[in-house]
């Protein structure tokens, strides 16, 4: 604290004949001179002094005598700090830089000759460059270290500069000088290949002139504007090169040039403007096809909450906040996309999951991270609301998955890889070992029933989920941290995942809840509502009033439900969960007379309309009158509503309930069938 008897003597007559020769001498000047010396000498905080010289100039110092005071400031060693007062972490209004260049703007020259650090404040500098990197559209922090890596130079450039920053300002600016160089160079052989039209203009505009800005904040001593400016184009150009590293390697080694028109999935997310989004749907379908259907379906598939553990909560913010489409994180590439791409790319085949993500690591696709199936694909182009709509969603239902924390443990993609690989080998044993043991175990209790007499459809139906129950024990035995559940209530199921997971408690308190609620209610409240309203074959209107009772009288009558039957009382005949991967399998068995019914229908559909029915079950009353065959026949109406009511009750709205009730899994349903009586009756004894 500066004392009131604190003082400073005044300018030695010698100083004052050095500055003004044989002219009269200006008290004006000598007053400013001896107010810097007072604070300075009394050790006041910068900005203080920067307060009190700059009214003590007001008045008393103009463009005539300016030259005068830096003359005499010179003379008293008090240059340097008279300068250090236009940094722009001290004269942050830029007050003090503005009067002195309002006076001349020739003291530009001088600034940057007397300031410290040569007028940049490498701290400044460094803080500018990490909030543009955060700007920026990369995804993880970088530093230009990383990305002289990138580019051909040493892993240690960076830090040598900071280095030279601390201990030769000048040596240390110029080593960024030629950083930025770089940037600049390599950032204009990107922006030269690009076709404009894909790339949104404002961000064309800050590539092509960010060098002359970049300059121009260097001129006005502004280093925290010059580091947040070259951050921000840093991180963009990490995100492009990085981004067009893992192209080349997952589209199987194409050129660069090749891989560049897929830049605009770099820095374009689904929030953006109604034309970006258009132009992100159609560039992921490219990208879709240029991997291949192929190398996509031979991916094994784990939950959406696996992100999780795998990265960082920026990246997911990146993904699930702003719908980013392609996303490197180190080795690790995310390639994003939803139902509307997929169809486009294939087609109007469905990818079945609103959302998915193809992981990658260096290249190679590892694992599809999924959200739940829907109960129907889309077969055409998403319109933004309903991207943006499905991106709310999604976001709302893995928020307690994300949590905003980093991952408890490091990243283990292989142990990922793993899980995923297990989950593969369950589906297909699903269809292997699964079915052997079905068709062994139908055989084995119809006998047994027949020979006691009693060989009756539904006590065989009977015998078969008991001794299913016990077999399926025994397969998943191999299977570590994977859960069976047979004949068991989806309330039982979720308390016992919930006890044997416990970090899984947050993302399933929502649960409880929704056991609560009836299967009418379920539907009324299912973001994929009009859908599954069509499929149980409900036609009044779901917001009118006593829709919910008029839901409930309608699938007692369709499915034998009552209308209290809650979520949490339905069963499955199996259900296994992997909590580790995710995914969450129902299971059906069925005896395979409903596929002899089916049979005989498509028998009918076949004679009937030939060739110019294309399988879709869902627009055959409209093949029938394309047909002019007078409608569809009563025989084939019957046999259709009483498949598909089986169907619907065993598959569809359990996999709605189940998705709901385990946000992030992936969730599939399986209906496997066993022979029935009237193919059993024909094999011997």
């Amino acid at each position: 604290m500066i004392r009131d008897w604190f003082s400073v003597p005044r300018v030695s007559a010698e100083n004052r004949a050095a500055v003004f020769g044989a002219r009269t001498q200006d008290p004006r000047v000598e007053f400013v001179a001896l107010t810097v010396r007072y604070w300075v000498d009394a050790h006041a905080t910068r900005s203080m002094t920067r307060s009190r010289v700059l009214q003590a100039m007001t008045g008393r110092i103009s463009a005539d005598n300016v030259g005068d005071l830096i003359a005499m400031l010179a003379r008293l060693g008090l240059a340097e700090a008279f300068f250090d007062l236009a940094a722009s972490d001290v004269d942050t209004d830029g007050a003090f830089r503005g009067f002195l260049l309002g006076l001349d703007p020739a003291l530009l020259d001088a600034m940057r000759h007397y300031a410290a650090w040569n007028g940049i404040n490498p701290k400044l500098f460094l803080d500018g460059f990490l909030v543009g990197v955060g700007e920026s559209v990369a995804t993880v922090v970088v530093d230009l270290g990383k990305l002289v890596q990138l580019i051909g130079r040493l892993q240690q450039e960076q830090m040598t500069t900071l280095i030279v920053l601390t201990v030769d300002p000048r040596a240390g600016l110029q080593r960024l000088a030629e950083q930025a160089t770089v940037v600049r160079e390599a950032l204009a052989g990107i922006v030269a290949a690009l076709d404009p039209s894909t790339v949104p203009e404002r961000l064309l505009a800050l590539w092509r002139g960010w060098a002359a800005e970049f300059g121009r904040h260097l001129e006005a001593l502004d280093p925290f504007a010059a580091g947040r400016l070259l951050g921000r184009i840093a991180g963009d150009l990490f995100q492009l090169l990085t981004g067009l590293v893992q192209l080349v390697r997952l589209l199987g080694g194409v050129a660069v040039r090749a891989a560049i028109r897929y830049v605009p999935l770099l820095i374009v997310g689904s929030r953006q403007a109604a034309a970006e989004v258009r132009l992100l749907t159609t560039q992921i379908a490219a990208l879709l096809v240029a991997i291949g259907r192929a190398a996509l379906l031979a991916t094994p598939q784990v939950g959406l909450a696996v992100l999780r553990t795998l990265f960082t909560p920026k990246v997911l913010d990146a993904l699930f906040r702003q719908g980013r489409a392609l996303l490197v994180d180190a080795e690790l590439t995310l390639t994003v996309f939803n139902q509307a791409a997929h169809a486009e790319a294939f087609a109007g085949a469905g990818a079945g999951a609103r959302l998915s993500a193809l992981i990658s690591v260096d290249g190679r696709p590892v694992l599809m991270a999924c959200m739940s199936e829907t109960v129907s694909s889309a077969g055409r182009s998403a319109t933004r609301a309903e991207l943006n709509e499905a991106l709310d969603e999604i976001i709302k239902r893995v928020e307690d998955l994300r949590e905003l924390k980093p991952p408890k443990t490091p990243r283990d993609i292989r142990a990922a890889a793993v899980r995923a690989a297990i989950a593969r080998q369950l589906e297909q044993r699903l269809t292997t070992v699964f079915n052997r043991a079905l068709q062994t175990a139908a055989y084995e209790e119809f006998r047994a029933l027949r020979k006691a007499g009693q060989a009756q459809p539904w006590r065989l139906g009977q015998q078969v989920h008991r001794r299913m129950a016990a077999e399926t024990a025994q397969l998943v035995a191999r299977s570590p941290g994977l859960q069976p559940f047979a004949e068991k209530s989806l309330a039982t199921v979720v308390e016992a995942v919930r006890a044997a997971n416990p970090e899984l408690a947050a993302a399933l308190r929502g649960s409880d809840a929704l056991l609560r609620q009836t299967v009418a209610q379920l539907l009324l409240g299912h973001p994929d509502r009009d859908l599954l309203l069509r499929l149980v074959g409900f036609t009044g209107s779901p917001s009118a009033a006593g829709a919910e009772k008029a839901l409930a009288a309608h699938l007692a009558e369709r499915f034998g439900w009552k209308a209290s039957t809650t979520v949490g009382e339905l069963r499955s005949d199996l259900l296994l969960v992997d909590a580790e991967a995710a995914r969450v399998t129902n299971v059906d068995w069925t005896s395979s007379t409903k596929l002899e019914r089916f049979e005989k229908t498509w028998g009918t559909v076949a004679d009937d309309l030939g060739e110019a029915f294309d399988g879709r079950w869902e627009a055959i009353a409209e093949a029938y009158q394309r047909a002019a065959k007078g409608g569809v026949p009563a025989q084939v109406v019957a046999g259709l509503e009483e498949l598909t009511t089986h169907a619907v009750r065993e598959t569809v709205i359990r996999q709605a309930a189940l998705s709901q009730l385990f946000p992030g899994f992936f969730v599939t349903s399986h209906e496997m069938t066993y022979q029935g009586l009237h193919s059993l009756f024909k094999l011997p004894l």
